[in-house]
C-alpha cells in the first residue's frame, strides 16, 4: 500500500485514478454491534436513518437475532438493512436461515464458517436473501474459487485482510467479470487507511455502501 501511496505522488495521480476509479465519492453506511438493551438499538438506528445513511449493517448472533430484527424491521420496513454474523452459524440453521428471507435484507454478511466457500454455497442455493462472504475471502484464489462454486452473491473486500490494494482491485476485477457485486470493508480505520480505503471504493464494481468511517469522523 506504500508504493501505491509513493507511485500516486511521483506521478501526481490521485490515487483512486492510479487504481481505475472514474468516480470522486463514496457513499458509506452505518454499523451496529450488540447492545445491553434493544431499546439503545432502535435509537441508534433510527438516528442513522435520519441522517440519511444509504443502509445500515446490524451484528446478528444467537440471543441477538430474529427478536432484533423484527424489531428494527418494525421500526423502518422500508430502509435497507443487512446482517453480519461473524461466521456465528452452521448449515444446520438452514431453518433460521430461511425465516431471515421474510425481512427483505440487502444481504446476510459471512454466515458460516471464516474459511468455508462449499456450506456457503449450498446455503445461497436454499435462501432468497444474498449471501456475502467477507472472512472467507482472503486471497483473489478464494475468490475465483467463491465464484466458481456460486457460493455467494455479494463480496465483502477489506484490503487488510485480502493483502493491500493489489489483491483487493484483483478481486474487484475478478468479482465484475462475473457479475457479483462487491463493497468495500474497514479493518484500516486511521485516516490514513481510511483513505487508502475510500480510494479503493471508487473502483466501478464497489456498488454497496462502504464500511468507512464518514468523512465528519477525519
Amino acid at each position: 500500500m506504500t508504493w501505491w501511496n509513493l507511485a500516486s505522488r511521483v506521478r501526481e495521480v490521485p490515487l483512486h485514478r492510479l487504481l481505475g476509479a472514474t468516480r470522486d465519492r463514496v457513499p458509506v453506511g452505518a454499523d451496529f454491534g450488540v447492545m445491553d438493551r434493544l431499546d439503545d438499538l432502535l435509537s441508534a438506528v433510527g438516528k442513522a436513518v435520519e441522517q440519511r445513511f444509504p443502509r445500515v449493517k446490524l451484528k446478528f448472533r444467537p440471543g441477538w437475532d430474529l427478536d432484533m430484527l423484527r424489531a428494527v424491521r418494525k421500526q423502518h420496513p422500508r430502509e435497507t438493512f443487512h446482517i453480519d454474523c461473524n461466521s456465528g452459524y452452521r448449515l444446520a440453521d438452514l431453518a433460521l436461515f430461511r425465516q431471515i428471507d421474510e425481512f427483505r435484507l440487502a444481504m446476510i454478511e459471512q454466515p458460516l464458517a471464516h474459511d468455508d466457500l462449499v456450506d456457503h454455497a449450498r446455503l445461497q442455493s436454499e435462501i432468497r436473501t444474498p449471501v456475502c462472504l467477507d472472512e472467507s475471502i482472503a486471497h483473489p484464489r478464494h475468490a475465483a474459487q467463491a465464484l466458481a462454486l456460486k457460493s455467494c452473491l455479494y463480496v465483502n473486500v477489506k484490503p487488510g485482510r485480502v493483502g493491500g490494494l493489489t489483491n483487493a482491485k484483483i478481486i474487484h476485477d475478478l468479482c465484475q467479470q462475473a457479475g457479483i457485486p462487491c463493497w468495500v470493508g474497514g479493518m484500516l480505520e486511521s485516516a490514513t487507511g481510511a483513505a487508502a480505503c475510500v480510494a479503493l471504493a471508487m473502483l466501478d464494481n464497489f456498488t454497496y455502501p462502504a464500511d468507512i468511517f464518514p468523512s465528519a469522523r477525519f
